[in-house]
């Protein structure tokens, strides 16, 4: 039953990206092109890898996990080429890449993820690293090649490419610091006679991610991305510890973070474009534009291909979800908002099943920090929050944020198999 119940959520998720190209392509040009069997194939082909991977690597997995994430990145692919169809073909190799990283973790980590727990400090600094790359050049003084906070313009050649290494980043802080955490909490045991200074370090950490990556504030002005670094530092520490101080100590540094913060102008031009897009200029376009898509949207959307998502500017990575709302409408919004939230819900049923402290506090790192990217890319687009560069895993155009998913999806796959694993 299992093995039908994996070929149905490929086949199925195959279909999505298939039948939504086609619809498309009617929409645009009223007939069907060869685009439709490629997409099928090459997506149906590597779900179908990875399919064999976890059956013969992690077979006791929660099937909850893989099915809600092939939709997504089936979803993003089909607006994706709708949007800009010369970047469909990079996003399906993307796509590959990404699967074939999952597979590499899934093999790497056959015998348990606890290997990963030592190197901690080396995946928390190797995430820091990711994270502040692309503002390290105004902190030096000269000005970044590239106009949007997160990301970083590489060049190859006479071609130049934009990628964001922050959800890779954020992706390897959290395994990183739950690696750190955990070791901690676990010779705290043995230990109870430490001094202050050792009985405090797990609190000295989330004050070193803050310190870290409160240069995001002036570089880039990106309030929601730099605060879900310090959430997600302060929620792993309390994960690992049961501490509430590292909760507090958390809130805190956000107060102080945002009244440094408001020195920075680029940080003030972000809060008015927060409160007043449509007053705000070239600078609130992105917004502004979103808003107005996600209202002509409406319950059922204009349709695949009817409408205009062109119009928000990057509107295939930073604002898809406008591009998602004005096309499928409030009914694919829910439906996006679904699926995420099953993929939550699974990494927390996986992270409290877990018996093993690391992979417990590394499960709720990741489905927690899946979580917060979500919520911050769709609370910025609504202004619930301040709006935000940052890429959303699956869905985005982007080999980076893709890649970053898959990778956290791999880590969740292979600790939820190990959680039915022999007592």
């Amino acid at each position: 039953m299992r093995l039908l119940t994996e070929a149905a959520w490929v086949a199925g998720s195959a279909v999505v990206a298939g039948l939504g190209v086609a619809l498309v392509d009617v929409g645009k040009t009223g007939q069907v092109t060869w685009a439709v069997a490629v997409v099928f194939l090459a997506f149906g082909c590597c779900l179908a890898g990875l399919v064999a991977a976890v059956r013969r690597w992690a077979p006791g997995a929660s099937s909850f996990l893989l099915w809600p994430t092939a939709l997504l990145v089936a979803l993003g692919l089909v607006l994706i080429y709708r949007i800009n169809p010369m970047e469909a073909p990079i996003q399906v190799w993307w796509i590959v890449a990404g699967v074939v990283a999952a597979i590499g973790i899934l093999l790497t980590l056959r015998w348990g993820v606890e290997r990963l727990m030592p190197v901690g400090y080396w995946l928390a600094a190797g995430g820091l690293g990711l994270i502040v790359l692309p503002f390290v050049p105004r902190l030096l003084g000269g000005e970044s090649e590239s106009p949007h906070g997160l990301w970083l313009t590489v060049g190859w050649g006479n071609v130049n490419f934009m990628v964001q290494p922050f959800g890779l980043g954020a992706v390897l802080l959290a395994v990183g610091l739950a690696g750190i955490h955990s070791r901690w909490a676990l010779e705290s045991v043995s230990n109870r006679g430490a001094g202050r200074l050792v009985a405090n370090r797990d609190l000295l950490v989330v004050g070193a991610v803050w310190v870290t990556t409160l240069p995001l504030l002036w570089a880039t002005g990106d309030l929601t991305a730099w605060a879900v670094l310090v959430v997600l530092s302060a929620t792993i520490a309390y994960a690992a510890t049961g501490d509430s101080r590292a909760v507090w100590t958390g809130l805190s540094l956000l107060g102080i973070g945002f009244v440094i913060g408001l020195t920075s102008s680029r940080m003030r031009e972000t809060l008015q474009v927060w409160l007043d897009p449509f007053s705000a200029g070239d600078a609130g376009a992105g917004l502004k534009e979103s808003l107005l898509a996600l209202g002509s949207g409406h319950l059922s959307g204009s349709g695949l291909g009817m409408g205009e998502p062109e119009l928000v500017p990057r509107a295939t990575s930073d604002w898809i979800l406008a591009a998602l709302g004005e096309e499928l409408g409030l009914a694919g919004t829910v439906a996006v908002i679904v699926l995420y939230g099953l993929v939550t819900a699974a990494g927390v049923g996986v992270s409290i099943g877990s018996r093993d402290l690391f992979s417990k506090v590394a499960a709720a790192a990741l489905s927690f920090l899946l979580c917060l990217m979500f919520l911050s890319a769709a609370g910025g687009l609504q202004r619930l929050l301040p709006p935000t560069d940052l890429g959303l895993p699956f869905l985005a155009y982007g080999g980076i944020p893709l890649l970053a998913g898959w990778l956290a999806m791999a880590l969740l796959v292979r600790i939820s198999h190990e959680e039915q694993g022999p007592l």
